[in-house]
């Protein structure tokens, strides 16, 4: 028993004498001034829809390891799902019904495990997973985007992530009795201003 005992403290002691990993860790507010949209095509022309109203006052946590030299990003971003304006109000109408607007009002992108490897460069490429939920489904893909400082002080998080509406179970649109029809590829562009906290 005592042989035992003896091996269990030189096993806390030869751990303890590990250097524990040194982390920092830092949020950021998403500021109500960041800017998401939805591009698409149909089989005539392109078209846009804009979140606006977006509250703000979500947060990003960054995980800093100093040691290694890379920063781990995460956190979740919420719109309301008839925040968005495809500017012609029976695009918009469309929109709000083709995501389910009434019965899902709220769209999330999900920032998972965002991996900052070129630390205190001016502009640094992060990539790693995100989580879209959209119309009441969820779907993680892959992702890369770039966290710069604009001029004024800013520090802004960009990137845009393809996606289809069969991803979320839903159909494209087809409106006019199929004289227009909407393509099944979008892409959700972002651009989230961050202040640290």
């Amino acid at each position: 028993m005592k042989t035992l005992l003896y091996i269990f403290i030189g096993f806390v002691i030869f751990m303890s004498g590990f250097p524990k990993e040194v982390k920092e860790e830092n949020k950021w507010i998403v500021l109500k001034e960041s800017e998401v949209s939805i591009l698409g095509r149909t089989n005539i022309n392109t078209f846009e829809c804009q979140s606006f109203r977006y509250s703000g006052n979500d947060v990003l946590t960054e995980v800093l390891l100093p040691e290694q030299k890379y920063a781990v990003w995460s956190g979740e971003l919420v719109l309301s799902s008839d925040s968005f304006d495809c500017f012609n109000r029976i695009m918009t109408k469309d929109f709000q019904e083709t995501v389910r607007a009434e019965e899902h009002p709220e769209i999330r992108v999900r920032f998972l495990d965002l991996v900052r490897k070129n630390l205190g460069t001016p502009q640094e490429v992060l990539t790693g997973n995100v989580e879209i939920t959209l119309a009441g489904v969820c779907r993680r893909f892959p992702i890369s985007c770039q966290l710069f400082k604009e001029e004024n002080g800013k520090t802004i998080l960009q990137g845009s992530q393809d996606v289809k509406f069969q991803d979320f179970q839903i159909d494209p649109p087809v409106k006019f009795l199929g004289t227009v029809k909407v393509q099944n590829s979008i892409s959700v562009h972002f651009g989230l201003v961050l202040e640290k906290v």
